[in-house]
């Protein structure tokens, strides 16, 4: 989940919980027939009342996040979306239902109504859900078309189902998809738009490169599987090791499943997730990212000015090192750290570069002539990395995740493997870093990045946080 979608979801939570609370309090003056005041419903005990909206808009939520009402709908058409509100509105009603009956108690519904209230409720929330999925609908066609929380993606196939699947993902830009081009050895379709022909960007032999080079989300083959399946199957494993999420056309199987998502109505698609992940925990990594990086530099912001001046002051050039780095998806941005060498150190590269003390694509040099004094003592106490708190507020990167690599080094890859770390956000801190980063190779060090992915979870992540102090302090890790 790309950081625009985590934003999205986290809004459309919040927002839901102020819907279902408004909804229980309209549902309430409407069964004790008051006008539509809050201030109203205190008949007997406003605490337990303002209780009951908490708890039973919280059942509720919970309830919405159990049926999948936060998953994505960039695929659905508007009735799929409907219905599946529908749903999950009505399962959601149900069980806050057993919560209203408790509600009786605080006098916030009238004795007796539970059921009277029950039905009220789901058709409020389900109503005011439907209009506001309505406006976020055509801000998200707005946002869009903006170039904004777009998924790059290529379509492996110039056949008449290529073509419809390309119509259905880019036809209203309403779906988030950016098409970069069609793979195939010739154009089969000649009755494809001609902008379609002339977005052939490669052959069969071409994809792996282009797997591995662009900065891609999904792809989505619409080959013949008779005369092509070891390919398709070829495609799949690519994808899967370099963590690229893969979709099928699944009118060229007989094949019915719950995993199958549609583009529009007709188009039906397959999706091979290579990376798991469950969207309401990424959600919350997000926001936990954004509120300690919020009070890390509060609170830190004294250190950060003094660490500000000392660079300034003992060597001339900027305060602040930016490089380009590649993240999510191979998306490339600007990573900032307190400058800890020389202005000129990108220049003398070329001098030191026959000194590396690396094995792999990386440089690793331990007395980097280019280092200056205070920068010696910045990256030995990880002081330089701080900065980077500002790349986590803004979304770049998370707190925990495999470490954001130069482009000199992402050019150096040998391995497929080696490129799945781009399927989730780049960190501050990581299995690596706590595992003694100088003394581990760059083999074991992809592989614990590979370990990371894998294993992923919101727990893990303090694990490597709580671990990530003492490293710092030792000086065998970073923070």
């Amino acid at each position: 989940m790309r950081q625009a979608s985590r934003k999205i979801v986290l809004f459309g939570m919040c927002g839901d919980l102020a819907v279902c609370a408004v909804s229980l309090l309209v549902t309430a003056s409407v069964l004790h027939q008051l006008p539509l005041d809050a201030g109203a419903l205190v008949i007997k005990s406003p605490f337990w009342q303002l209780l009951s909206v908490i708890l039973l808009s919280l059942c509720w939520q919970l309830s919405m996040v159990a049926t999948g009402a936060y998953q994505s709908y960039r695929l659905a058409s508007w009735v799929e979306q409907a219905l599946a509100l529908a749903v999950g509105t009505g399962v959601a009603a149900f069980w806050a239902g057993v919560w209203l009956w408790t509600c009786q108690l605080s006098g916030l519904i009238p004795s007796g109504s539970v059921v009277t209230a029950f039905f009220l409720f789901w058709l409020i929330s389900f109503s005011a859900l439907l209009f506001t999925r309505i406006v976020a609908r055509v801000c998200m066609r707005v946002f869009h078309r903006s170039g904004r929380n777009v998924r790059n993606v290529i379509l492996v196939g110039s056949n008449r189902r290529a073509v419809a699947l390309a119509d259905g993902l880019i036809g209203d830009g309403d779906s988030g998809y950016k098409l970069l081009g069609f793979v195939d050895d010739i154009w089969h379709f000649d009755g494809a738009p001609e902008h379609y022909k002339q977005m052939l960007i490669g052959n069969s032999e071409d994809i792996l490169e282009l797997l591995r080079n662009m900065a891609l989300d999904e792809v989505i083959i619409a080959l013949p599987i008779a005369s092509s399946y070891r390919f398709t199957q070829q495609i799949m494993n690519w994808c899967r090791q370099q963590g690229i999420l893969v979709r099928c056309d699944a009118s060229l199987f007989d094949y019915t499943s719950d995993g199958v998502q549609s583009i529009g109505i007709s188009q039906r698609l397959i999706t091979l997730h290579n990376t798991e992940r469950n969207g309401v925990l990424v959600v919350a990594k997000r926001t936990f990212d954004f509120v300690l990086s919020t009070i890390i530099l509060l609170g830190l912001s004294p250190v950060i000015a003094v660490i500000a001046l000392a660079v300034r002051f003992t060597s001339p050039g900027p305060i602040i090192f930016a490089q380009e780095r590649l993240g999510m998806g191979k998306r490339r941005f600007k990573i900032y750290k307190f400058r800890t060498m020389v202005a000129d150190a990108e220049a003398q590269m070329k001098k030191v570069e026959h000194l590396n003390q690396s094995a792999g694509p990386t440089f690793k040099l331990k007395h980097d002539p280019r280092i200056t004094p205070v920068g010696s003592f910045l990256r030995k106490t990880s002081l330089d990395e701080l900065p980077q708190l500002f790349n986590v507020w803004l979304g770049d990167m998370s707190l925990v995740g495999p470490r954001p690599l130069p482009l000199r080094d992402y050019r150096g890859f040998s391995e497929d493997w080696h490129r799945r770390r781009f399927s989730v956000k780049p960190g501050i801190t990581c299995l690596w870093q706590v595992s003694g980063r100088s003394s581990i190779g760059f083999e074991e060090w992809m592989q614990l990045d590979m370990d990371y992915i894998d294993r992923w979870s919101f727990w893990l992540d303090l694990q490597i946080l709580a671990q990530t102090i003492p490293a710092v302090v030792k000086g065998s890790g970073a923070m």
